[in-house]
């Protein structure tokens, strides 16, 4: 809840200076910088089987994600992201266990933009991302860590809201350890 609180707060500040600029503003930035915020659904499956008898855990959060990027010219960006996984309960079969799961991923992508429109404008991208997560037994304090280095990929859209900012929804597949995490989002972004 405190990142949700975070997130509404800093919005509404860069909305307030996406709009200030607005008014001095005469052409869109596409060969620029821009930075973002937003949140994001994560879902990560993974079935592990356990003296023969397989089981199903999942994780399942609403993180935050904060990115910077710079397009190269009108198809072409890059950039570098970051995904905070907050703290879930992880669940076997359906069962909430005791054990609590977070973590966060740093990743650098390349995005490809098809030229739809100048509002609406369809993307793919590919990156890689190193992660991390940290896996806490609720009742015993124990923890055990996790990291490693992998590939990410996703489709979106990037929409136009004015000169300065654009909102971006997105889907990413990400890697993780050979398994996948699902992540569904909504971004603000911001051209400087």
């Amino acid at each position: 809840m405190k990142n949700l609180i975070k997130i509404i707060v800093l919005s509404n500040f860069l909305i307030s200076i996406a709009y200030a600029n607005t008014s001095t503003s005469t052409s869109t930035n596409t060969n620029g910088i821009y930075f973002g915020i937003g949140g994001t659904s994560s879902k990560y499956k993974e079935n592990i089987v356990i003296s023969g008898t397989r089981y199903t855990l999942k994780y399942k959060s609403t993180s935050f994600k904060a990115l910077v990027g710079k397009r190269l010219n009108d198809n072409v960006a890059t950039e570098l992201q970051f995904t905070n996984f907050t703290k879930d309960a992880i669940t076997v079969d359906g069962v909430v266990t005791i054990l609590d799961t977070s973590g966060n991923s740093f990743g650098v992508a390349g995005l490809y933009y098809f030229n739809s429109g100048e509002d609406f404008l369809p993307f793919v991208k590919l990156g890689f991302h190193s992660w991390d997560f940290k896996t806490t037994n609720t009742s015993t304090g124990v923890s055990s860590e996790l990291d490693g280095t992998d590939i990410f990929y996703g489709i979106g859209v990037d929409g136009k809201i004015n000169e300065t900012m654009k909102y971006r929804v997105e889907f990413e597949k990400m890697d993780i350890d050979g398994d996948d995490m699902n992540n569904f989002g909504a971004v603000l972004l911001i051209n400087l």
